[in-house]
């Protein structure tokens, strides 16, 4: 019974696959009926093997109507039924009576059996709702018969993803051959789960493990293996899936051919205990020589696009020109020369340096373009390689398509609902009618992105980053039109939270924080602002910024108000900006409190699209210091600061900014020097020049800009507080510069590091600060619609280093204090930091603190 039942599932197949013989009979006219100009009329249709479907349906399927000509051919009407319904016209099934005023069409019909309801046996780990997802049959009620051997795979495949490396699956019949209705048993043995207990690596003897935790650096990390064993959070191991190894030894063979080593074998063994519920699985790797460059060449090419039949699917062909840049200045840009290792990093930065540098000249990268197959873009193409097997060597040709040079038409915006286009065109120094410069576009673009203005941390689905992609223009063949395309973003925060921190006490925050305003922009009407604003259609889209805190707590409190205007003159490429600042903050330390209010008003100038920006304007200041700590000996500095002194004064800055995202930056630096010049000709009570520089590198440890990888943080700071008459006396308290707590100093109490004199620190007039920190995601979230991944949770090692001293232009590097440690964070949804640190150079006196942390709930 078995066997009938595969021989008809043979036969379907071997019906739907083979041509029918004669080929007139079957798919044309039928045999002996000769077709003129006017094909005979149907006047009849007879219809037999169809016990499921309907007839008549069936038969307008095919093109076949009464009153009607007989069609060309039902070939293709055929394949369909097929497809759709698993209905086969059977072998000499279409055939032809001539009768009065035409003919009469007889079919007969071949129904695929199905079974109406699957059913599943030992299925003991999973239901039958996860069986029928893996086998896709979803809300089928029919299964054909013909499809079972593909169902059983599918939930085979399914079971080995689990880690199920034994299971088998089997489909199984019932009921007698030739019988439409059957039913189908899917049996499944699953096996023991097995779990990946060892993963050994064997012969990579040029990429030993070293390091540890998040220094650790082995070929296991290089190739990011899918396979592993036991770890922390998962001691029973991981589970085993041999695609995932066989993926794996693909990864580790790229890491070896990407260092050079062309000829290293790799392959895998595994090894299962007694119960088959775990495996040793083991990479053994044959390295074999590196490869070193024996010469390196550069050849250009032009494409073009050559039909292989008429009208149909075209090829691209490349023709050998000449170079249009200098050989020797492309040579000169490389990093692969003869005599070094052929690895595909330097190929890579040989490709970026040829792309900018090509650039600059008006090329444009073919895959800017909206159609990525245009033949004038530039490209690096494979490069050409020539091996010498006996002298592990191998000649280098470099393959660019050079394109043409273009000249930039019109610059468009597209997706900006509420913001103005003047606030991303400001971003580009391109300028309509200028030769195409790739990397001054690229900058704009990166400048658009830094003002995150276009993104949404909290979106649900994919929300694209901005994009720049150039479209030609028709019937001008060196023009282009630069398009950047955006989608408005989050500008809006409004923050009501609650929190604590080991170096304020329990604060709370209310704060209305708008990027991106627009002060003319008003609401229809009052009631209306609340909407309005929530769906950007008021107070948004001019590049101005808003906001409003206020933050009481128990012992830090304070309020602000700010407002900035970036071309208040509306100047656009030559931007004269505004700002004004309010701002009150009472704080109660251990040793007194300190209460401020400070204005500030200043005109700013941007520079370079923005990139560089300096600001002048002016400053009053008034700090009040009392309730001192008369029990113990206080520092000098703070007894004579007791009482208020107003400062009134001058301040100035300048700064640069190449982060890629201000909010969360990855990569970039950006710098920025300060100056505050009080003067009691201004009103001032006393003369005090005030000065802070500081410098910040970020490093993303990743060729994709927008992934969640580890990265490096280095930052830079120095001050100076100065009174410049000499019977100022030294610098009021609450001016004086400090150092430790969950800022800075991480490892010393809050305002923990001296030098002391007294019960409490000096603090400084000096400082020199420094810090690095080695960053890692420890917890990321794919972003829907993208391959992009959301950074949540954030781990780190990190060094700080400082030193303060008492008298102003002085520094003492005995005095150095260093400390280090480890931090957790959580960036989203709401912050929270917890920093351990340790100190290493430190005095007696110093006051330390290993656990510091930060909580802010939304």
């Amino acid at each position: 019974m078995r066997l009938v039942q595969l021989l008809t599932l043979i036969a379907f197949g071997a019906l739907a696959l083979a041509s029918p013989t004669p080929a007139r009979q079957q798919g044309g006219p039928p045999m002996g009926l000769q077709l003129g100009g006017d094909r005979p009329v149907v006047m009849d249709v007879m219809v037999s093997g169809l016990t499921a479907h309907d007839a008549d349906q069936v038969v307008r399927l095919l093109g076949i109507e009464v009153g009607q000509p007989i069609p060309n051919s039902i070939s293709a009407a055929q394949k369909r039924l097929w497809s759709d319904f698993r209905i086969l016209v059977a072998q000499g099934g279409y055939l032809f009576q001539e009768v009065e005023g035409g003919v009469r069409v007889r079919l007969k019909f071949i129904e695929s059996p199905v079974d109406l309801d699957p059913r599943f046996v030992g299925n003991n780990n999973f239901d039958v709702k996860r069986l029928r997802e893996w086998a896709q049959l979803d809300d089928r009620v029919e299964v054909y018969v013909d499809e079972a051997d593909k169902i059983a795979e599918r939930i085979r495949t399914a079971y080995l993803r689990q880690g199920y490396y034994f299971v088998e699956v089997e489909p199984r019949f019932s009921g007698e051959g030739g019988v439409r209705y059957q039913e189908i048993i899917f049996e499944i043995r699953e096996g023991p789960k097995v779990y990946v207990k060892d993963v050994q690596v064997l012969g990579n003897e040029s990429i030993p493990e070293i390091g540890f935790l998040f220094w650790k650096q082995s070929l296991e990390k290089s190739a990011s293996l899918g396979t592993k064993g036991r770890g922390l959070f998962a001691w029973w191991g991981h589970r085993f899936v041999e695609q995932v190894v066989e993926e794996d030894v693909v990864a580790i063979s790229e890491v070896y051919r990407d260092r050079g080593y062309l000829d290293a074998v790799v392959g895998y063994d595994v090894e299962f205990n007694e119960d088959r519920s775990g495996v040793k699985v083991t990479f053994r790797i044959d390295e074999g020589e590196p490869y070193t460059v024996s010469s390196v060449s550069l050849k250009a090419f032009e494409k073009e696009m050559v039909e292989l039949t008429p009208g149909g699917r075209k090829e691209a062909e490349y023709r050998e020109v000449e170079l249009s840049l200098p050989e020797e200045e492309l040579r000169s840009l490389l990093s692969l020369q003869p005599g070094v290792t052929y690895e595909a990093v330097r190929v890579a930065l040989d490709a970026q340096s040829m792309r900018d540098r090509y650039g600059e000249e008006g090329h444009i990268d073919a895959g800017s373009f909206d159609d990525p197959t245009r033949t004038a873009g530039w490209a690096f193409l494979a490069p050409e390689l020539v091996y010498d097997v006996e002298n592990k060597t191998v000649a280098v040709t470099y393959r660019i398509q050079e394109g043409r040079r273009f000249f930039l038409r019109y610059f468009e915006v597209e997706g900006n609902e509420t913001t103005k286009d003047h606030v991303i065109r400001r971003r580009f120094a391109q300028l309509e009618g200028e030769r195409v410069d790739s990397g001054e576009l690229r900058d704009g673009l990166r400048r658009v992105r830094a003002t995150g203005y276009f993104d949404d941390q909290y979106a649900q689905g994919a929300h694209p980053p901005p994009s720049l992609r150039y479209r030609p223009v028709e019937g001008e063949p060196d023009l282009v039109d630069a398009v950047v395309k955006v989608k408005e973003g989050r500008t809006i925060n409004a923050n009501f939270s609650g929190g604590v921190a080991s170096d304020q006490g329990l604060v709370g925050i209310i704060s209305l924080q708008v990027n991106n305003f627009d002060a003319k922009n008003l609401p229809s009407s009052a009631l209306d602002t609340f909407g309005e604003v929530y769906r950007k259609e008021a107070f948004t889209g001019n590049d101005e910024t808003f906001g409003i805190d206020l933050s009481p707590g128990s012992e830090v409190s304070y309020w602000r108000v700010f407002y900035s205007h970036p071309d208040f003159l509306q100047r656009y490429f030559d931007p004269l900006g505004l700002l004004f600042e309010v701002q009150a903050r009472d704080r109660v330390f251990r040793s007194h409190d300190e209460n401020k209010r400070f204005f500030r008003a200043a005109l700013t100038r941007a520079f370079g699209q923005g990139d560089y920006q300096a600001s002048v304007g002016f400053r009053t200041q008034s700090i009040r210091t009392d309730d001192l700590d008369r029990t113990v000996e206080l520092p000098r500095t703070l007894v004579d600061s007791e009482g208020t002194e107003d400062y009134v004064g001058l301040t100035g800055s300048v700064s640069a900014n190449f982060l890629d995202n201000r909010r969360l930056p990855r990569s970039g630096w950006s710098a920025r020097w300060t100056n505050s010049l009080y003067m009691r000709g201004l009103g001032s009570d006393a003369n005090l020049w005030k000065s802070e520089a500081s410098l910040d590198r970020y490093f993303h440890l990743s060729s994709d800009p927008d992934s969640a990888a580890p990265g490096i943080y280095l930052g830079l700071g120095g001050g100076l507080a100065v009174p410049f008459d000499e019977d100022e006396g030294s610098v009021n308290y609450g001016e004086r510069f400090f150092f430790g707590g969950s800022r800075f100093g991480r490892g010393f109490r809050f305002r923990g590091v001296g030098p002391y004199e007294g019960a409490y620190p000096l603090g400084g007039e000096t400082f020199l600060r420094a810090t690095t920190e080695y960053r890692v995601p420890l917890y990321t979230q794919p972003v829907p619609g993208t391959s992009r991944s959301r950074e949540l949770f954030r781990g780190s090692l990190f060094v700080d280093a400082g030193v303060l001293d008492p008298e102003a232009y002085q520094v003492d590097f005995d005095q150095t204090r260093v400390s280090a440690g480890f931090a957790l964070g959580m960036i989203e949804p709401f912050p929270v930091t917890f920093s351990f640190g340790w100190p290493i150079a430190s005095e007696a006196q110093d006051e330390r603190q290993t656990f510091a942390f930060s909580l802010t709930l939304r």
